[in-house]
């Protein structure tokens, strides 16, 4: 396919599209739109408008495409990519009843007690828990709480899904997609027919599959008018926006890690087939394509750590200032440590406890700078990233491949961070563009499966490497101690 892809990414944090060239992967120019999120009383249910939703996202694209001085007929395909855990359901003729992003919490009590009693054939199908993270609880979670609306439920799919039926009219899932709702089998991509049997769930309501890079449909004329592109356009559900980052920062061959550092900082290894973790800590997640899985290891918040401490010292501290203080920080070693919360989570049963910044005390003694908490801030993600690798080490029965691991995502613009990571982590790092994700939808769109590996290979060689620092040592000396500072808080908060 020649010409240009356009792509929208509906993440955790906002929405992105873009306009990348097929010939080199070039980001040619784009938009970014923020979310309208409805908050209930409760302060955990969460929900997007619908008409508010389609009504940004149609903005976003129409702005990413005026961003670019491409002709309508030169765009060949828009391809979309979407948070995983965001979720939605539909009534019998196609109307949305419910959109949610994956921080909407209110299914917490449901998944627990699909947990307690079926947790093991979960995890052993989908590779996923906990359950409240998961479509059927949801549906379980309307079901109780609003009979009525969960009465019309015909069909439950993912973020991405939706947004392609919004532009299509079509809806349809692809086996990566499936298996994030928790509607799918990991090993096969197909419905999780047994499971959902024991769940109550109607197979009904779940949408037909399509190919990974299949067209699902074409634009709409009415969405083709507002965006500015041709009718019939064709629209491509390239699949959840972490696989499909790790494709664009060229994670293909099996032992590649990517950590793709956004919102979130999900850190996946490339298998050779679904690999479970006995203590259920990693999540096995399905490949863009037919045949490919990784396991995921997952920090939690990093990204959106990092803005809300930059917000903190400063409402209108740019990304470059923030990078300024890390890298001015006082060496050798930092008088503080910072546990803000990014660590590696137990994803079967992730929870709180206590953090913080440790510092000396009395806090007067020698002064604290914010470079001080900057750096301290961007060790603790990077912290977490190397405990994340350390459990795919254990879980995948050996280490990632030598030469690099590979880094995505929003925090890939901060040379500071990168690297840090390579030095806390004592391997290379290769720092490939922030817009990973909008690379790898390109790709999905415009290129058959059978090339998909050969290209991704080759935006591995467009990496920066970073090597680690001269540093290596004491910051692996300084891991052992938030290590051993944070399992002490934990102790703290069970007193508490």
């Amino acid at each position: 396919m020649a010409g240009y892809v356009l792509t929208l990414d509906l993440g955790s944090s906002g929405m992105r599209a873009a306009v990348v060239a097929v010939d080199g992967w070039r980001i040619m120019g784009g938009a970014s739109r923020a979310y309208r999120v409805m908050r209930a009383l409760d302060g955990v249910a969460l929900r997007f408008s619908a008409n508010d939703l389609r009504g940004r996202m149609i903005d976003c694209l129409a702005r990413a495409v005026s961003d670019v001085r491409v002709g309508a007929h030169d765009i060949s395909a828009i391809s979309v990519t979407a948070q995983r855990g965001g979720t939605t359901f539909l009534n019998a003729e196609g109307d949305t009843l419910y959109v949610g992003p994956n921080r909407d919490m209110r299914a917490v009590f449901e998944g627990a007690i699909i947990d307690e009693r079926l947790g093991a054939a979960v995890y052993a199908t989908t590779g996923h828990l906990p359950s409240a993270f998961l479509a059927p609880a949801k549906v379980h979670w309307w079901q109780a709480h609003r009979p009525r609306v969960a009465e019309q439920i015909s069909a439950v799919a993912s973020l991405g899904a939706w947004a392609v039926h919004e532009l299509t009219g079509e809806l349809r899932e692809t086996g990566s997609t499936l298996v994030e709702t928790g509607l799918g089998d990991v090993n096969s991509g197909e419905p999780a027919m047994a499971l959902l049997q024991e769940l109550d769930l109607s197979l009904n309501s779940v949408p037909a599959l399509v190919e990974a890079g299949t067209p699902t449909g074409t634009l709409a004329r009415k969405a083709a008018a507002a965006i500015g592109l041709a009718t019939g356009t064709p629209v491509v559900l390239a699949g959840p926006d972490a696989q499909v980052a790790a494709l664009g920062a060229g994670s293909v061959g099996i032992g590649d890690t990517a950590v793709l550092a956004g919102w979130s900082a999900p850190v996946q290894r490339v298998t050779a087939g679904p690999v479970h973790d006995n203590a259920r800590r990693t999540w096995v997640v399905r490949g863009v394509a037919g045949g490919h899985w990784a396991s995921e290891a997952n920090p939690g918040d990093t990204g959106g750590t990092q803005d809300m401490i930059r917000r903190l010292l400063r409402p209108r501290m740019t990304l470059a200032r923030f990078d300024e203080l890390a890298v001015s920080a006082p060496e050798p070693q930092l008088p503080l440590f910072a546990l803000w919360g990014p660590r590696a989570l137990n994803m079967s049963g992730p929870g709180m406890s206590l953090g913080g910044l440790i510092t000396p005390s009395p806090v007067t003694y020698g002064g604290i700078d914010a470079g001080q908490v900057v750096r301290a801030t961007m060790e603790n993600i990077a912290f977490a990233i190397r405990e994340c690798v350390g459990w795919l080490d254990e879980v995948c029965g050996g280490g990632a491949r030598a030469d690099a691991i590979a880094l995505t995502g929003g925090m890939a613009n901060s040379t500071a961070f990168a690297w840090l990571l390579a030095t806390a982590l004592g391997r290379p790092v290769r720092r490939h563009d922030a817009h990973g994700t909008a690379v790898g939808a390109a790709l999905v769109a415009a290129l058959g499966q059978e090339a998909w590996a050969d290209a991704a290979s080759k935006l591995a060689g467009r990496g920066e490497l970073i090597k680690p620092g001269s540093e290596e040592i004491e910051m692996g000396e300084r891991y052992e101690r938030w290590l051993r500072l944070r399992a002490g808080l934990d102790m703290l908060a069970d007193e508490v």
